[in-house]
């Protein structure tokens, strides 16, 4: 499979948890085999560029995946397992069914696991959870920790899922009528599909 840098890929979804579940794409028939994180080092790059992790804490991460490398192996492996299970909940979510008892439990597990690892800081202004660890399931606990933020959140209203590929997103359009999670790829995907068949119709 062909590397990219993490960096390139884009952050449509609006939500961390959402950026998390498009680290994986391809068309929403299938197949879905555009895979980003191809291993512990492109996940934890990708905590850094969805902003769910500083720079110190990358160091940390990487540092220690380097020292333990069958530790980050099966860290990087549960977070891919965790990542479909997000996306069968908000997928669920998204086209109005029941997300699975077993998806929704993985999930909840993750977030206790997460929640078991932190500590609330913070000032005035705001307190919240932080990680402080240089363990290799941070790159689940973050995640998780998003995405139950988000399905406790009236953003979930917002909740969608992109006509063309499996990505979703956090639909911000004054009338909810946001159909692609980006028009220059789906969407002009969509319409040179649609541009060929009215073509060949017309050919016919």
């Amino acid at each position: 499979m062909e590397e990219r840098a993490i960096e390139e890929l884009d952050l449509v979804g609006g939500d961390p948890a959402l950026d998390f579940v498009n680290t994986l794409g391809g068309l929403r028939e299938g197949p879905w085999d555009d895979e980003w994180l191809l291993d512990y080092r492109h996940l934890v790059v990708w905590l850094s560029h969805a902003r769910l992790v500083p720079g110190p804490a990358v160091t940390r991460l990487l540092d220690r995946a380097r020292a333990e490398p069958a530790e980050s192996r099966r860290a990087h492996a549960a977070a891919l397992i965790l990542r479909e299970a997000m996306y069968r909940v908000f997928a669920a979510q998204a086209n109005h069914a029941r997300p699975a008892t077993d998806d929704l439990g993985a999930l909840a597990n993750a977030y206790r696991e997460a929640l078991a690892n932190a500590r609330l800081d913070g000032g005035h202004q705001r307190i919240d959870w932080v990680w402080e660890t240089d363990d290799p399931r941070q790159a689940l606990w973050l995640p998780a920790h998003a995405g139950i933020e988000l399905l406790r959140s009236t953003r979930l209203a917002r909740l969608s899922q992109c006509h063309n590929c499996r990505w979703l997103f956090l639909d911000a359009s004054k009338n909810h009528s946001r159909r692609w999670c980006s028009m220059e790829t789906c969407g002009n995907a969509a319409k040179a599909r649609r541009h060929y068949h009215r073509q060949k119709g017309e050919s016919a």
